[in-house]
């Protein structure tokens, strides 16, 4: 995800660019953006970086240990400011925002949700977590990325409400592949049936964009794993045990997806559930 955000900037700030992808790089130098070599020459060269990596594990090593060196912290100077658009883990980011602090460095969530469509689109939602003055400071960047910029709260806010989010997509997307078997076997065809739906009290994401645009086109390709998924729904779910809060319908969705694991892998599309389901109904929900 962290491209499609990136190449919003290109143009319209002084963006330097660092990837563990070579080729990714290249790309990004053809387009007008300059390359560094680690992420510690970014940051020598920047008082704000942003970063998408694809767990809180991830953005600790990126600020804290960096390529084999000392990070993102030991290069931006104070008064610097890192935004995490990771899906992160909001306990793991209030942590690192509390060891940046004595180095004069903030740490800003603004985790995105919308897929790389809404990425490329201008439209995703980015979710920010920090105090009113960091979010004006960093509300012209992010508005370029995208005209849906929304200040969730303090520190953490950002990813705890992504997390749930994310959880609460994995629950409509299962009940709605769980709704349209049911009118596929009962003689529904599937694209009416989620035609009729989007117009009506039961749209969703899934209705909207999933079903139409990934699964009854046949693509079978949204651009998001089973991995991540199950990555940000268990973050979510961590933080209800955290909080002592039931969460049934989460429990249940988590136990479906494990399935869809089991049965195509965690570096299968989430398009994949359609199949899981499939499998389960005897409902054909792609095209013949």
């Amino acid at each position: 995800m962290g491209g499609p955000l990136a190449e919003r900037l290109i143009g319209h700030v002084d963006l330097t660019v660092f990837d563990q992808s070579v080729d990714r790089v290249i790309n990004f130098e053809a387009k007008g953006a300059r390359a560094a070599a680690s992420s510690e020459a970014l940051a020598t060269r920047s008082n704000i970086v942003l970063t998408c990596l694809p767990s809180s594990a991830d953005v600790r090593r990126a600020i804290f240990d960096g390529d084999g060196g000392a990070g993102i912290a030991a290069s931006l100077k104070p008064g610097g400011i890192i935004i995490d658009m990771t899906t992160g883990n909001p306990s793991a980011t209030r942590s690192m925002a509390e060891e940046l602090a004595p180095l004069g460095i903030a740490l800003v969530d603004a985790p995105v949700s919308g897929g790389p469509r809404g990425a490329r689109e201008g439209t995703i939602a980015i979710i920010v977590g920090g105090t009113a003055v960091e979010f004006e400071r960093i509300l012209p960047i992010l508005g370029i990325i995208s005209r849906n910029v929304m200040h969730a709260g303090p520190v953490g806010a950002g990813h705890a409400v992504k997390a749930g989010n994310n959880l609460l997509n994995l629950i409509c997307r299962l009940a709605t592949l769980e709704v349209v078997s049911m009118l596929v076997k009962d003689g529904v065809d599937p694209a009416t049936a989620n035609t009729i739906i989007q117009k009506s009290s039961g749209r969703n994401y899934t209705t909207e964009i999933t079903l139409p645009d990934n699964i009854l086109s046949g693509k079978m390709m949204q651009g998001f794993t089973t991995a991540l998924m199950q990555k940000d729904s268990n973050v979510a779910l961590e933080m209800a045990h955290r909080l002592g809060i039931a969460m049934p319908f989460g429990d249940l969705a988590r136990d479906v997806l494990a399935r869809v694991v089991v049965e195509h892998g965690l570096g299968a599309d989430m398009s994949a559930a359609a199949l899981t389901y499939e499998n389960m109904t005897g409902a054909r929900i792609r095209p013949t």
